[in-house]
């Protein structure tokens, strides 16, 4: 079985950009395979994973947005720059970061290979959208309510990523 670790943001991540700003709120999570894989082949892997296909029909149900697996092969490619909710943000050869426009939530995929090893981050980070009563920036009273659902979710995400690509 894979092992899903929390780990620290890797030298050149994107998301550092996010993990320096003050109450934000920034994760990582870490699994490696024993072969190459592209940063295509992962964005393809996580967002077609059958768990991840339950996010995407929620999305369709909720905010109609809709995403086929054509529109993620095409995204995972870097043909297009939006996918179902989110848009790319930044990107390069071994990561991307996206943001759900109009929102506090930013997701990052990066792969770094070692010889015949590939290491595969996906992390997220959680922008402060109000003020506690003290006029400090703060994260909303939902985020906050299901960041244990959030971290177990985050790590099975990666896992049927990672299985896929095995």
């Amino acid at each position: 079985m894979s092992k899903i670790l929390l780990t620290e943001l890797p030298k050149g991540a994107f998301l550092k950009a996010y993990e320096a700003q003050p109450d934000t709120h920034t994760d990582c999570y870490k699994t490696n395979l024993q072969k190459h894989v592209s940063l295509e082949g992962f964005i393809n892997a996580f967002f077609t994973s059958w768990l991840f296909r339950i996010e995407r029909l929620i999305l369709r149900l909720a905010m109609k947005k809709q995403s086929s697996d054509y529109d993620i092969a095409e995204f995972a490619k870097g043909t297009t720059d939006t996918m179902a909710a989110w848009e790319t943000e930044q990107r390069d050869e071994n990561q991307i970061l996206l943001q759900v426009p109009n929102t506090p939530i930013r997701t990052w995929l990066m792969r770094r290979t070692d010889g015949d090893q590939t290491h595969l981050y996906f992390g997220s980070a959680i922008l402060p959208v109000r003020t506690d009563k003290d006029g400090k920036p703060a994260l909303g009273r939902i985020f906050v309510l299901l960041m244990g659902f959030h971290r177990l979710y985050a790590r099975a995400l990666l896992y049927f990523a990672e299985r896929t690509l095995r």
